[in-house]
């Protein structure tokens, strides 16, 4: 199990059809970090031209009642499932997690909120994505609490710090 960066073209899900990657970012695609314990079934789809794969993905494996997303990155079916065999330098990490998913108190007007600390398994998150109001400097966490309990939660943490939280070792993480 760890956390991979990739960047996604298709994010469809099962249950209602709805695509998480907007029409205007289908030809760019998306960074999301994503958890390889929530993987199934990666097929090629990589051309002379581009590297591509597909698979499907469960936020929530815990679920029996959840579909299953599919997904296609800019990875090739060997870099994904490579990735399954990457040992983390450790099974938890501590966010900086910002109170009341905003991080401001009120509006930008007013001082930002401090981030509380919280360490959470890596095996219960989901996916991480950007912040769009501000991508340089906060992202969405997506984890579980438990089998069922869905926490989204915005962290201060910049899109330079995702390479931190799929680190190996933990020298690259210092």
């Amino acid at each position: 199990m760890s956390l991979f960066i990739a960047r996604v073209y298709v994010w469809q899900d099962t249950r209602d059809s709805s695509n998480r990657i907007s029409a205007s970012e289908a030809t760019t695609g998306r960074l999301f970090i994503l958890n390889t314990n929530r993987i199934t079934d990666v097929k090629e789809l990589s051309t002379l031209v581009i590297t591509r794969s597909s698979f499907y993905y469960s936020d929530n494996p815990a679920s029996r009642r959840e579909g299953l997303s599919y997904i296609e990155c800019n990875l090739s079916a060997a870099q994904v499932v490579a990735q399954f065999d990457v040992v983390p330098a450790s099974n938890a990490v501590t966010l900086p997690i910002c109170p009341y998913n905003s991080p401001y108190k009120g509006n930008p007007c007013f001082p930002l909120r401090t981030p509380v600390d919280t360490t959470i398994g890596l095996w219960s998150i989901a996916y991480v994505t950007r912040y769009n109001p501000d991508p340089n400097n906060y992202v969405w966490v997506a984890y579980y609490k438990g089998s069922f309990k869905r926490m989204e939660v915005l962290v201060s943490l910049d899109v330079d710090m995702y390479p931190t939280l799929t680190s190996t070792t933990t020298e690259e993480q210092r």
